[in-house]
């Protein structure tokens, strides 16, 4: 067999999907003992990996469900979960297992190759294109590790589409064209939130043209956090003390959360077979739900809603123009979430296949459904300000812009941004422009008191401040590109003109005239990649 194959790395869950032309559908691919069979709320079966990977010995390892089936999801330090969040977040926290050092980022890239070396059994990876999603909140370094990882495994041609207009083109046949709607993606790691219109075209494919975006770093393992600290706290047991049997809380977490989908009541209970220390507490629905609400859920659900809403308004579409609202992602059907986004958009909501639209649409997308797509966040250059004294930040890439195109003036749509750069020491012989991405608020996790869970190296876990609680809101991308003097400039020299233009793969280029010599020094000159 042989397709178009496409690569959702979740957070829980990782799946692989294969584009067939004779059903027009994607459909997702047990890749030998790695996957498991899951069942939707439609009672469709799909096939889904456990994203877990696990070291032993000097260079065995066991992927998804294999460290299921051998009980291994809480053993530390050779289990690895989360991957994808700690990845996103740059939490790296290498353990000694056995005679290796392993971190996140080792362990995430080791499992996606073992994922792309078990579908090798259904397409040519190596000179096929192959679909690859990401968050809509991830960041430059995610994209450049996911890069990294891909080409390390020989895979020539990949191709990278956001997880929200994956799972809008996993619905997009069911859609009426012309008619704008939601993809409300709530999973183990981050929510994304994007609505969207369908257009005909010639050749028959939906294409789906974006309408607003919006994102936060937040999901079900946040829950499972809260759920596990509350548990100790309850029981009476400090979690500081509770280090090394943490995992074991978090795994119990997880399962009374899932209970607690479809029952009003289930106990927490573990026990460290190390020490004889057990937590043990019976949650009804509602007291989760309390806990969701204390630890902000429901006000940062709300808040990338609105952010969302805001942006296709801007478009000539608002809340009521919405045909559906499609829930992706097993977070989702939290009855609470469920009541949340159905107190907004009422019977619109739909839950067809949440678990695995991601996967199927980004193979749709391989298949030649197209994505009218835009730049997700705003990028700002930092030039120097003479008058004040100090670097200043100027955004030049503002949110849902098309793309290719050239950056035009903000106040003068006609005309193209033109900056002039100048120099801020007395003769220099090279300025530098260094690009930040801005972060938007909303995308910031809520919930812990500002804390994210983190793994010391042997595996045992503790919390740590979130670099995201800082007053900071641009983060550098990329290397700063410089512009070399000759002759050297003077101080306050006004010396480069530069306009800016964004190509069809969506780097930022940079064209560069010297005013003092006449001459081009570059012209549309890749600076950094946007997403």
């Amino acid at each position: 067999m042989s397709g178009q194959l496409a690569i959702d790395f979740g957070t829980s869950n990782t799946v692989a999907a294969l584009w067939e032309a004779a059903t027009g559908e994607g459909h997702t691919l047990p890749l030998a003992n790695l996957t498991r069979m899951m069942r939707d709320p439609q009672d469709r079966e799909f096939h889904a990996v456990p994203s877990l990977m696990h070291y032993h010995g000097e260079a065995g390892v066991w992927v998804g469900q294999q460290v299921v089936e051998k009980n291994l999801i809480a053993a530390t330090p050779g289990t690895f979960r989360w991957m994808k969040t700690f990845v996103g977040s740059q939490t790296r926290l290498p353990r000694q297992v056995g005679p290796r050092s392993i971190d996140n980022f080792t362990a995430a890239g080791d499992f996606l190759r073992q994922i792309l070396l078990a579908a090798g059994a259904y397409a040519n990876v190596a000179e096929e294109e192959v679909a690859f999603t990401v968050p809509v909140e991830a960041f430059e370094h995610y994209q450049n590790w996911l890069d990294g990882v891909v080409q390390s495994a020989g895979i020539l041609r990949p191709r990278y589409l956001d997880e929200a207009s994956a799972a809008a083109l996993g619905y997009a046949a069911k859609i009426r064209p012309g008619a704008p709607f939601m993809t409300f993606d709530l999973g183990g790691g981050t929510l994304d939130v994007s609505i969207v219109r369908v257009d005909d075209t010639p050749n028959g494919q939906p294409r789906c043209r974006s309408l607003g975006k919006s994102g936060a770093q937040i999901g079900g393992s946040a829950m499972d956090q809260w759920l596990a600290r509350d548990a100790a706290a309850k029981t009476g047991r400090d979690p500081a003390l509770l280090r090394a049997f943490f995992p074991r809380l978090l795994q119990e977490a997880e399962r009374v959360k899932e209970m607690l989908t479809n029952s009003e009541a289930e106990t927490f209970k573990a026990r460290d077979p190390a020490t004889g220390a057990s937590v043990e507490h019976r949650y009804t629905r509602g007291a989760f739900e309390d806990l969701l609400d204390a630890n902000g859920l429901y006000t940062k659900i709300n808040a990338v809603l609105d952010a969302a809403e805001g942006q296709a308004r801007e478009h000539g579409y608002d809340r009521d123009h919405l045909q559906s609202v499609l829930l992706i992602g097993g977070s989702s059907l939290i009855p609470s979430i469920r009541r949340l986004v159905r107190s907004r958009y009422g019977e619109r909501v739909r839950c067809e296949r949440p678990f695995d639209a991601v996967a199927a649409g980004a193979a749709a997308f391989i298949a030649g459904a197209g994505f009218d797509d835009r730049i997700r966040h705003a990028y700002a250059l930092r030039p120097y300000d003479r008058a004040t004294g100090q670097y200043v930040y100027k955004t030049i890439v503002r949110p849902g812009t098309s793309y290719p195109c050239e950056i035009m003036r903000p106040d003068d749509s006609t005309k193209p941004l033109v900056l002039t750069i100048k120099a801020s020491q007395e003769q220099a012989t090279k300025l530098g422009l260094q690009v930040y991405e801005v972060a938007e608020r909303t995308s910031v996790a809520c919930g812990g008191g500002g804390l994210d869970l983190v793994f010391d190296q042997n595996g045992a876990a503790r919390y740590a401040q979130r670099e995201d609680d800082a007053d900071s809101t641009h983060r550098e991308i990329g290397s700063a590109t410089f512009l070399h003097c000759q002759p050297p400039a003077k101080l306050g020299d006004p010396r480069f003109l530069a306009t800016f233009a964004i190509d069809d793969q969506r780097h930022l280029c940079i064209s560069v005239q010297d005013s003092q010599t006449g001459k081009t020094l570059c012209r549309n000159q890749p600076m950094v990649k946007l997403t």
